[in-house]
C-alpha cells in the first residue's frame, strides 16, 4: 500500500513539474529572447500566466523606449561635444592652414615658458618666413599659395616633436616653439625642417615647385620669470635673426646673438 501511494504522489509531482516547466520555460524566453514567442493556446488557461506574459511585454516595451532615449540623449551630447570641438577649434586655429593662430600660440607659449622656468628647461622659438612668397603667388596664383601654405605646414608638422606646436604669425609667417630644447637642439630642428621643405616639391597643376624658407632662432634664458612680455621679446628676438638669414641668401638657419 505503501509503495502505491509513494508511486501516486511521484506520478503527481511528474505531472505538476510538466505543468510548471513550460510556464518557466515561456516566461525565461520572454525575459531574454529579442522576439518573445506569443502565448500558446496550450498555456492560456494557466491562471495569472496571461496577466504575467502582458505585463513583462509591457516592460519590455518601456525599458526599450527608456534605452531609445538614452541612446538619443547621447547622441545629443557627442553632437554638441563635437561641435564644440570644432568652435574651439576654430577659434583657436588658422583657418587655412590649421596651425594655431598668434592668439593661442602666444597663450601657449607663455604657459610652456613658466613651465621651462619652473623645471629649469631650455626652450627655442624660431620665426620661419617662406622665401620670394609674393613672387610665388604672383606666378602661380592665389589659390596655388593658399596650397603652399598648408604644404608647408603639413611638411613641418610631420618634424615637430611632441613637445613642439607651430603657429601662423601672419601672412607666410610662422612662429614655432621648441620645448626643451637648447640652442644646439633648436638649430638643428629647425635645419632639418629647412632642409625637407627644400628637398620636397609641391605639385601643382602647371608643374611641381620647390619651396625654401628663412628661420632665424632665439633660445629662451632667464634667471627669474621675466613675465608675459618675455615671448614677444623671444619672438622679436627670432624674427631678426630670421631677416638676418634672409639678407645672407635666404634658404637658412641664423641664430640670435646680441651682438
Amino acid at each position: 500500500m505503501g509503495n502505491v501511494n509513494r508511486a501516486a504522489k511521484r506520478n503527481s509531482v511528474t505531472r505538476e513539474e510538466d505543468r510548471i516547466l513550460p510556464v518557466l520555460e515561456h516566461i525565461w524566453k520572454l525575459l531574454r529572447e529579442e522576439d518573445p514567442l506569443p502565448l500558446g493556446p496550450e498555456l492560456k488557461g494557466i491562471p495569472l500566466l496571461e496577466d504575467i506574459h502582458h505585463e513583462i511585454l509591457a516592460l519590455r516595451r518601456r525599458a526599450e523606449n527608456l534605452q531609445n532615449e538614452i541612446d538619443l540623449r547621447n547622441s545629443t551630447v557627442i553632437a554638441l561635444q563635437e561641435r564644440e570641438y570644432r568652435f574651439r577649434h576654430l577659434a583657436t586655429h588658422d583657418s587655412l592652414t590649421g596651425a594655431m593662430n598668434r592668439a593661442s600660440f602666444l597663450e601657449r607659449a607663455n604657459r610652456e615658458l613658466r613651465s621651462a622656468f619652473s623645471t629649469g628647461s631650455a626652450c627655442g622659438v624660431v620665426m620661419m618666413d617662406i622665401d620670394h612668397f609674393k613672387h610665388f603667388n604672383d606666378t602661380w596664383g592665389h589659390l596655388a599659395g593658399d596650397d603652399a601654405l598648408r604644404f608647408v605646414v603639413n611638411v613641418v608638422s610631420s618634424i615637430l616633436r611632441k613637445n613642439d606646436f607651430m603657429g601662423r604669425y601672419g601672412g607666410e609667417e610662422f612662429v614655432f616653439f621648441f620645448g626643451g630644447a637648447d640652442q644646439k637642439t633648436s638649430i638643428a630642428i629647425a635645419e632639418r625642417i629647412r632642409e625637407t621643405l627644400a628637398s620636397k616639391p609641391i605639385s601643382l597643376e602647371n608643374g611641381s615647385v620647390f619651396i625654401t624658407a628663412s628661420f632665424g632662432v632665439a633660445v629662451a634664458s632667464f634667471d627669474e620669470y621675466p613675465g608675459d612680455e618675455y615671448i614677444d621679446r623671444l619672438i622679436n628676438s627670432a624674427d631678426m635673426a630670421m631677416y638676418q638669414a634672409k639678407k645672407a641668401g635666404r634658404n637658412r638657419v641664423v641664430c640670435f646673438t646680441e651682438s
